[in-house]
């Protein structure tokens, strides 16, 4: 015969590591998924009887990296960052900023402990009549800058338009 005879212990050593290499397969795929979940975050505006949320995160889980909400016609919107620098205190204020198109809009919010992450969230209150809300319209991303940390978030999906319009004053 042209084809080599191989012997029991070449074969089993073969088959050992065609399991190696289909576990790495496997593994890769299963840590691929998980980490793909953190990627799939988008715009969502939801609505209540009396309040609206714009919100930013994975749907149907707890993971938002920034949300915006209101009580209806109330002309308030609330800004919440559920992970801001872990080295601020809570309970406490802190000036903060929102970058938007290379421009800075120093804001006041107040810190909290995450209980979910045991971080530190911020939460800040705005006008509708904000400028910051303008820009956020015309921009493609903005970044948040609390201390020593800064996360970036697209706008791509955000419906800035009609949350602000259910937000605002009559």
């Amino acid at each position: 015969s042209l084809v080599p005879a191989i012997s029991w212990r070449q074969k089993a050593r073969y088959d050992e590591g065609m399991l190696v290499r289909l576990l790495i397969v496997l593994a890769t795929f299963v840590l691929g998924s998980g980490l793909s979940l953190a990627q799939e975050r988008v715009w969502a505006l939801d609505q209540s009887d009396a309040e609206v949320y714009l919100v930013f995160g994975v749907p149907e889980t707890d993971d938002v990296g920034v949300s915006f909400w209101c009580t209806q016609q109330s002309g308030i919107v609330r800004l919440y960052f559920p992970e801001s620098d872990p080295g601020l205190k809570p309970a406490v204020e802190v000036n903060f900023g929102l970058e938007v198109a290379a421009k800075t809009y120093p804001l006041k919010g107040k810190t909290a402990i995450n209980e979910e992450s045991a971080g530190t969230s911020l939460e800040a209150e705005l006008k509708t009549t904000d400028p910051v809300f303008a820009a956020l319209q015309t921009a493609s991303h903005f970044a948040v800058k609390a201390g020593s940390t800064s996360h970036v978030f697209p706008l791509g999906e955000a419906d800035f338009p009609t949350f602000l319009d259910v937000c605002g004053k009559p």
